[in-house]
């Protein structure tokens, strides 16, 4: 029997989960060579860019995760294999003890998973989606599919609050177009935002540092774009042939948007920062329209839509799955579906004027944004400004 402690990092604060292995060793959950170090794992480094199947990693998803040998386990996962697949809870150990798993699995399903962002470690994996559900209820961290990003001159915290591939990328990518690097703006995680409400106090916590980058072949000014702002980045050539290309044609890149990345792990309102939602649809065709204030009356449905955002990865919109995408590999609802009440207390939270600056609706075309790399950033700015 092999175990390791995961400590999962949304800014300082961390949660830890011990994982058991009977039967499996360790390294082949990781898909490293037996007696490698962890670290070597592709689900644990820095993705190369180069490789789109790196898209898996785990730090394209999560701030940090290390293997720790002094951990206090908020959870615990026991894998082992069995003629049935099959995920359950145990429950917790003991009143303040930590809560217990156990997956089963086939070998087949070790060797050819359906899906290897969904197995242990992936970005869409058990790990993960753990560690989601244990910062909500050991932090009361809700966590955002979204990007977040940090004016620090301004004191701003941007939350792009869209569904999934409503162009959140699009407009990180405008954010760094329009400030460039060593500015006092920067990138504070780039897939999942994560904040918290409590004593009154709003705080935002760094999350991620590498995006998933969606390429697409016959783009010369999504080309040029990606050379001017990442110089040297030895990314996969979208027109030609990939081992990973998505339905929509494109070819996804393991982006490390560290040279953007903010310098603090997190920004509370105790220091004046308050949030501007971003509300985008940005999609192929879509005629460009100016970024607009949504007034107090046009925000009605402003919550559902953010819970359904902080919801989307472990939610009814994707339900989330591991390994296998059978019914006894699905994670077990009543034991890890984020704490609703929660969430849409911390959620209607943010909402309130103290923390609340505004709420602006973002429209238009992707192929316009990376034609004129920073100029709906530049609207953006003077829309707050002159309200």
């Amino acid at each position: 029997m092999q175990e390791a402690v995961f400590r999962i990092y949304a800014g300082e604060r961390h949660v830890d989960i011990r994982v058991t292995t009977e039967g499996l060793a360790l390294e082949t959950l990781l898909e490293i060579p037996e007696g490698a170090p962890p670290e070597q794992s592709v689900y644990l480094r820095e993705p190369d860019p180069s490789r789109p199947e790196e898209i898996r990693s785990f730090l394209a998803a999560m701030r940090a995760v290390a293997i720790v040998a002094d951990g206090h386990p908020d959870a615990e996962l026991h894998v082992a294999t069995a003629e049935v697949p099959a995920l359950t809870a145990r429950g917790a150990a003991g009143a303040d003890g930590p809560e217990r798993f156990d997956l089963r699995l086939t070998r087949a399903l070790v060797e050819q998973p359906e899906d290897r962002r969904r197995t242990l470690a992936g970005n869409l994996g058990l790990l993960y989606s753990l560690s989601l559900y244990l910062f909500e209820k050991k932090h009361g961290i809700v966590s955002y599919h979204s990007g977040t990003l940090v004016d620090t001159r301004s004191k701003r915290i941007f939350v792009t609050g869209g569904d999934a591939s409503s162009g959140k990328s699009v407009l990180m990518l405008d954010f760094m177009a329009h400030y460039g690097r060593g500015a006092d703006q920067r990138v504070l995680s780039t897939e999942m935002g994560h904040l918290s409400v409590r004593d009154g106090e709003l705080q935002v916590y760094a999350g991620a540092r590498v995006d998933n980058v969606a390429l697409f072949p016959g783009q010369p000014a999504q080309a040029a774009l990606m050379a001017r702002l990442f110089p040297g980045a030895a990314l996969p050539d979208p027109s030609g042939k990939v081992a990973v290309r998505g339905t929509d044609g494109s070819v996804k890149a393991p982006l490390s948007v560290g040279d953007y990345a903010a310098p603090e792990a997190q920004y509370a309102s105790r220091d004046g920062y308050r949030l501007v939602y971003l509300m985008p649809t940005i999609k192929v065709g879509l005629e460009p329209a100016p970024p607009r204030r949504l007034e107090a009356e046009e925000r009605k449905g402003l919550l559902s839509s953010l819970i359904g955002v902080a919801r989307q990865k472990l939610g009814q919109k994707q339900p989330s799955w591991v390994y296998g995408e059978t019914a006894g590999l699905f994670l077990p609802a009543a034991a890890l579906a984020a704490a609703q009440d929660t969430e849409a207390r911390t959620i209607e939270a943010s909402l309130d004027d103290a923390f609340l600056e505004a709420v602006l609706a973002v429209r238009g075309d992707p192929i316009a944004f990376t034609r004129q790399p920073g100029a709906y950033w530049e609207q953006i700015t003077e829309a707050l400004e002159t309200a």
